[in-house]
């Protein structure tokens, strides 16, 4: 049986007071948490609320449903304390979410998150298919005014080190004294107090489809939250790549050139037996630097990837690259800091072999 502390009991008790008579009279499931509750986590998630199907004739996502499910603990017609603070009973399924993938895209969120040592609530409580749909609801401003409010005391109560807000709309009742930090055609990242904690607002992570959007956010993001110097947007990512392949063959890593384009490649013996293939792609899109396994047949099939991904920090794996970083994420000096990155990783591999 879970311990919590008698503040977060407390706290549970209050929400369950007040929060059942609105669930009863609109008739859908709630709950705070998505995670269990932590005190003094290093991170504190904060999303607007649960998301799901939501079919009142079919008792799907009802409140009247909850009460009968397995996965929920109810007595006396009300959620239990601990049922409560136990967050989602779901809660196992969270790799496979879209918001915990594209979070783990930053590498300073991706550890704290991988220990655990984290916690994640919704601001409103109530379950609904979308963002219309939650505020069509009926008082959706005592909904509001109820759930932020609670949502505060937790922030009080669990006390965390660090905190991020899913969404740069969040509401002004929620988060105050906004300062725009990142923006891009939109805003990006956001500053602001809930009460008088510093806390960082980003665009909801199921919103960025573009590539260069996320990775822009997951580097400055990761450097706001280590207290480090916010790096430039650098959109001019030209780089002298004469200068960067002369610097890499001095170092015996001599990179040829493609038929098509400004495209180059170098291969080279990894760990346990692999083979890789490294990438400098001037011509895409998004240009960027990359490796993967050089087997044609199964591009991410390296026994060695989690030692080549330390010695290339900060790297996106995608469909087709087991690291891979478009030169946005470079602050001005990109010439030298494409040069050091492939660097730091190749000489890594020549001295562990």
């Amino acid at each position: 049986m879970n311990t919590f502390s008698s503040e977060l009991q407390q706290w549970a008790t209050e929400v369950i007071e007040k929060i059942t008579p609105i669930a009863e009279q609109i008739n859908l499931a709630y709950y705070p948490l998505q995670t269990e509750a932590k005190m003094n986590p290093e991170l504190l998630i904060i999303g607007l609320n649960p998301r799901g199907d939501v079919n009142i004739k079919e008792d799907k996502g009802t409140y009247s449903n909850q009460k009968k499910s397995s996965d929920w603990e109810f007595k006396d017609e009300k959620m239990t304390v601990e049922c409560l603070l136990k967050g989602n009973p779901c809660k196992w399924e969270n790799e496979k979410w879209n918001v915990y993938q594209r979070l783990k895209g930053i590498g300073y969120i991706k550890n704290i998150i991988e220990k655990g040592n984290y916690c994640f609530i919704n601001y409103i409580f109530f379950h609904t298919k979308d963002e219309k749909d939650l505020k069509a609801l009926p008082k959706f401003k005592e909904v509001e005014d109820t759930c932020v409010s609670l949502t505060k005391k937790f922030v009080e109560i669990v006390n965390p080190k660090q905190i991020i807000v899913l969404g740069v709309t969040a509401s002004d009742k929620l988060v105050s004294n906004k300062n725009t930090l990142l923006h891009r055609r939109s805003k990006l990242i956001i500053e602001g107090f809930i009460s008088n904690r510093k806390v960082y607002c980003v665009c909801h992570p199921s919103r960025l489809s573009s590539y260069l959007n996320r990775n822009i956010i997951n580097k400055r993001l990761g450097e706001i939250l280590e207290g480090k110097e916010i790096t430039p947007i650098n959109l001019d990512n030209k780089i002298n790549i004469q200068n960067v392949l002369s610097a890499l063959k001095e170092q015996g890593f001599e990179f040829t050139k493609l038929p098509k384009g400004e495209y180059y490649k170098f291969i080279t013996k990894g760990l346990n037996r692999d083979e890789l293939d490294f990438r400098i792609d001037l011509q895409d899109k998004i240009p960027y630097i990359a490796f993967r396994s050089s087997n044609q047949k199964d591009f991410l099939n390296l026994n060695a990837k989690d030692f080549y991904l330390k010695h290339f920090p900060n790297a996106e794996s995608t469909e087709y690259w087991v690291g891979r970083k478009n030169l946005y994420v470079y602050s001005e000096n990109t010439e030298q800091e494409v040069i050091d990155d492939l660097l730091s990783l190749l000489k890594a591999i020549n001295t562990n072999q």
